[in-house]
């Protein structure tokens, strides 16, 4: 038996559906649909491809600088023509966009940060859409002896690649030896913000997704057998002090 053609035994209006945005996906590979003045067909097209880039050029402002706008509508274009997207809200693009070049994008040509990067410019607009609601507030005079919680509305991010540093004029071909941390988060004034933190950090925020005091927090981290003499330990009640002034550590009930 014959496999059916998409389009094939379809109603008209909807075989003419297929083929219009079968078109306006990919102008070079598909034709006009019968019917359709080009003049019309063009402004659609127009209309569609410059709402996406519009939108992914806002968020990865950095990614479009370094590949120039000759790749950068390219790859847009190849966006359009090849990804499936699972979502209908236009607010995902840029998620799709991600999944994209995760996924269907194979040029052995773009930049091995790609990646890594567009992730990294994205960060704002997931805690800018993130539904959550933190705790009422709680002072917190000893963050040591203080049983804590990471905010829900914080997110800790390994990268291999240096992304706070990539730009035009810094382009690495290959990984330094250690990755890059990043802490994304929304406090109580509904500020987004970015920060990059070292390795002891990230872990800690990542224990304290399970409540405990900021001292067990810290053994756990370090290990039981680390000497943590009156200075270190200053030290790293500041920083849990500094996390809890950000909102990415909240007092647990």
């Amino acid at each position: 038996m014959t496999k059916p053609v998409e389009g094939q035994n379809l109603p008209k209006f909807q075989a003419l559906q297929l083929d219009f945005a079968a078109h306006i996906r990919n102008p070079e590979l598909n034709p006009i649909p019968d019917g359709i003045e080009p003049r019309r067909m063009a402004i659609y097209n127009r209309l569609f491809y410059n709402n996406i880039e519009s939108f992914c050029s806002m968020r990865f402002e950095r990614t479009k600088k370094i590949l120039g706008e000759e790749r950068w509508n390219g790859m847009i274009r190849d966006f359009v023509h090849r990804h499936q997207c699972k979502s209908p809200y236009f607010a995902q693009i840029s998620e799709e966009f991600i999944a994209y070049l995760a996924m269907d994008r194979s040029k052995m040509s773009d930049p091995p940060f790609l990646v890594e990067l567009c992730h990294y410019e994205w960060l704002p607009l997931y805690f800018d859409r993130m539904v959550g609601v933190l705790p009422s507030y709680k002072p917190c005079a000893d963050p040591l002896g203080t049983k804590l919680k990471t905010s829900e509305l914080s997110l800790v991010r390994r990268y291999v690649w240096p992304v706070n540093k990539i730009s035009v004029d810094s382009q690495p071909v290959e990984p330094p030896e250690k990755p890059t941390w990043a802490l994304g988060f929304r406090n109580r004034a509904d500020k987004v913000d970015v920060k990059h933190v070292d390795a002891f950090t990230a872990n800690l925020v990542e224990t304290l997704r399970t409540p405990m005091t900021g001292l067990d927090a810290i053994q756990t981290v370090l290990g039981d057998s680390a000497k943590l003499d009156k200075m270190r330990l200053e030290r790293l009640s500041s920083r849990l002090d500094d996390l809890v002034e950000l909102d990415v550590l909240v007092v647990a009930d």
